[in-house]
């Protein structure tokens, strides 16, 4: 007999807060090889920025060397939080290239607490 538990005990998919993948709802299929629900996550949705424009810093690549995690680090405390920076500037990950002088958006951390986060919380709510 099929196991129809709506909220299957094995979730392997969970996220931190401020992870990307609280960007991504998470939907529940039938696996019929475990004869369960499982839980898989869908594509990556884009956040509002509206109001950003006000509570972010331009950031200039100084060195070629430089990487996302590196700017994460210094503006947020968190390397993970690098995908926070590539969705704002419309960059791929993990393989954004960044060169000298290249100019990137950073929104404060403040906004993407006060702001961002929440907007991931009320995300995974309503999909749940």
């Amino acid at each position: 007999m099929a196991n129809t538990d709506p909220e299957p005990r094995e979730n392997l998919l969970t996220s931190e807060r401020g992870s990307p993948m609280q960007f991504m709802k998470e939907y529940l299929v039938f696996d019929s090889e475990r004869d369960s629900l499982v839980r898989f996550r869908g594509p990556f949705i884009m956040p509002d920025w509206t109001g950003v424009e006000d509570n972010e810093s331009d950031y200039v690549v100084t060195e070629s060397w430089t990487a996302l995690y590196h700017i994460a680090n210094e503006y947020y405390g968190d390397t993970l939080k690098m995908w926070v920076i590539a969705a704002r500037n419309h960059l791929d990950l993990p393989d954004a290239q960044l060169y000298k002088g290249m100019r990137l958006k950073i929104p404060n951390r403040e906004w993407v607490e006060n702001k961002l986060l929440i907007q991931a919380a009320q995300l995974r709510g309503a999909t749940r």
